[in-house]
């Protein structure tokens, strides 16, 4: 592997973990913001804003 391909998967993983750790801490700080459940009910799918009945995914 040379060193733009390294460089690229770097950008890549930096802005990706950026990006869901906005996502995610944002609505830490936001009383109206949920976690969105999957179907399962086991493991998350989202967030999605307003009260907790909304909550689950279809």
């Amino acid at each position: 592997m040379d060193l733009y391909t390294r460089l690229l998967l770097g950008v890549t993983a930096f802005a990706v973990l950026g990006y869901i750790s906005f996502v995610y801490g944002s609505c830490s700080t936001d009383p109206a913001c949920h976690f969105r459940l999957c179907a399962g009910g086991r493991s998350f799918c989202g967030v999605v804003y307003g009260n907790g009945q909304d909550s689950r995914a279809p």
